[in-house]
């Protein structure tokens, strides 16, 4: 069945990568890879730009319609193991829906400044998340987002119809520092003591950026741009602001 599914997935999808446009091939071959090892949650096909894409719905084991939209960074897929996956889960457990959602991804060795010209794509996809999750009667309260997709995220709340009530930015480089400016929900701008260097230094130029923003806070905490061995810490320090 699952094999049925990706075929007909496939048929969707153009496997010559347009210029300017999302490397849907690549998406098809982390769908495959994500549903096979699945162990928490399920996968909820969602549709952007006439195409389907992957998410990663893991219900609360309590009651509550609150939500959290988790959105991975460069290159990536919704079942990351670092940051990603181990959010998506911690939260779920902490009282918390989740749904990752598969972003935009291009070739393996483009860098982040080509990811510009997907924002558009990128905002689609997560208006259809938050849409499922209305059609679910629930809430889209949280968007939590890592590296690359701060700035995807970002872009987005520039939207004044957006429904979240909060945002939370992990690593969050400078190519976010334009879009902070339209960002006015409480935003935790959550780094690494020894992140990755355009997010250590773009630090100030966020925090000038969002001085509009009463609510917007800076927190660096002990670790990595992927908080490798501190999973536990950043999963506290999310929990803790939002609560």
């Amino acid at each position: 069945m699952r094999f049925l599914s990706i075929l007909l997935l496939i048929s969707n999808f153009s496997f010559a990568q347009d210029e300017g446009a999302p490397y849907y091939a690549k998406e098809v071959r982390w769908a495959e890879q994500v549903e096979e090892a699945l162990m928490d949650g399920e996968v909820v096909w969602l549709n952007a730009s006439g195409h389907k894409f992957m998410s990663l719905y893991t219900a609360s084991e309590t009651e509550t319609k609150q939500t959290a939209v988790i959105v991975h960074g460069l290159g990536a897929h919704p079942d990351w193991g670092q940051v990603v996956q181990p959010l998506r889960v911690a939260l779920a457990e902490k009282g918390i829906n989740t749904l990752s959602i598969q972003m935009p991804v291009l070739a393996n060795d483009t860098d982040a400044y080509q990811y510009l010209p997907l924002l558009n794509d990128a905002d689609q996809r997560i208006r259809s998340a938050v849409n499922y999750i209305k059609s679910q009667n629930l809430n889209a309260d949280y968007l939590i987002a890592h590296s690359l997709g701060s700035v995807m995220s970002a872009h987005y709340l520039g939207d004044k119809t957006q429904p979240f009530k909060k945002f939370v930015a992990i690593g969050m480089p400078d190519l976010a520092v334009k879009y902070l400016s339209k960002v006015n929900i409480p935003t935790l701008d959550l780094y690494g003591t020894g992140d990755i260097r355009s997010v250590l230094n773009s630090v100030e130029d966020r925090a000038n950026t969002a001085k509009h923003n009463q609510n917007y806070t800076q927190k660096q905490v002990d670790g990595d741009h992927f908080f490798n061995e501190k999973e536990a810490l950043l999963i506290d320090a999310v929990m803790q602001w939002i609560r």
